[in-house]
């Protein structure tokens, strides 16, 4: 009976070391096809980006803030723009809103224009997408490119970790720019808040 008890023991030992191991290769494989996709809708928006007109200057005092974000189409899908993180050495396309298969894609506006403060972007937490956003630290600066051209410039203020239930926090922050993922298994959110600089 004890020998067949160890034998069982082994197997399921074995069992739960090659899901493990899927599991990891099938995450690897998630994260290069995010990569790739990615890159193909950062490369469509830079083109399309580069054969528009110049940037157009950000509204002034004397104007009415524009209420919704211009886009263009690219692979089939609505972009806002481009996310550029230097230090962690990350471009990114900017989808207009979010939704769980376009976040296997690439970044999406969650919440807020780049207009106005709490300007929300999420992203899933793929090495090649949000993944990293730990290592910020306060004084690094984010850099979004609307489709126009114009650079909205950020300095990393605060890093927090929320619950995921904290949709309000997320939102209303008063910060003006928020990037967020999940932690592994989704329990919290890794939340970088950043402020706007000239």
């Amino acid at each position: 009976m004890r020998k067949w008890m160890g034998v069982i023991c082994v197997i399921l030992g074995v069992v739960c070391i090659l899901s493990a191991a899927g599991f990891a290769v099938y995450n690897r494989w998630e994260d290069d096809q995010a990569e790739e996709t990615a890159q193909d809708l950062l490369a469509d928006v830079q083109s399309i980006m580069d054969e528009t007109q110049p940037q157009k200057p950000l509204p002034d005092d004397t104007e009415q803030i524009p209420t919704e974000m211009e886009t263009v189409n690219v692979g089939g899908y609505d972009c806002i723009g481009i996310l550029s993180v230097p230090v962690l050495d990350l471009e990114l396309p900017v989808l207009t809103d979010w939704s769980y298969a376009k976040l296997k894609k690439a970044p999406c506006h969650y919440y807020g224009t780049y207009y106005e403060t709490d300007f929300v972007i999420a992203a899933h937490n793929y090495k090649s997408h949000f993944g990293r956003l730990s290592q910020l630290q306060p004084g690094d600066i984010v850099i979004f490119t609307d489709v126009n051209g114009a650079d909205h410039c950020y300095e990393v203020v605060l890093l927090e970790t929320l619950p995921k239930e904290a949709t309000q926090e997320m939102i209303t922050s008063g910060f003006a720019l928020s990037l967020y993922t999940c932690t592994p298994g989704g329990a919290s959110r890794v939340t970088v808040r950043c402020n706007a600089i000239n």
